[in-house]
């Protein structure tokens, strides 16, 4: 994984699998502070899960278009995708900065 190094993205995937499914056992809702923490730590896991898939497959995405877009000489697609990578810039900014 491109991003998931730094960030231990499949640690924290593991993790939020674990906690997907301690959450999903009725009894950890006997425990209201245990579930909260679970709750607040599953929200932490899934932004930075969610984050770095979707960085994936967007410069996943972004390669094969910019490689059409050349072919073409399409240079408003190539304007998009540099657009593009710019956010994605900004959302590994913020992962880093959350980190």
């Amino acid at each position: 994984m491109l991003l998931g190094g730094i960030f231990d993205y499949d640690n924290k995937k593991e993790r939020l699998e674990e906690v997907n499914l301690e959450l999903e056992d009725s009894a950890v809702w006997d425990d209201p502070e245990k579930a909260q923490a679970l709750g607040k730590e599953r929200s932490a896991l899934e932004n930075v899960v969610s984050t770095i898939d979707l960085l994936s497959s967007g410069l996943s995405d972004a390669a094969d278009l910019l490689e059409m877009a050349n072919e073409e000489g399409d240079e408003e697609s190539v304007a998009a995708i540099q657009s593009d990578l710019a956010a994605y810039a900004q959302k590994v900014e913020a992962l880093e900065f959350r980190r």
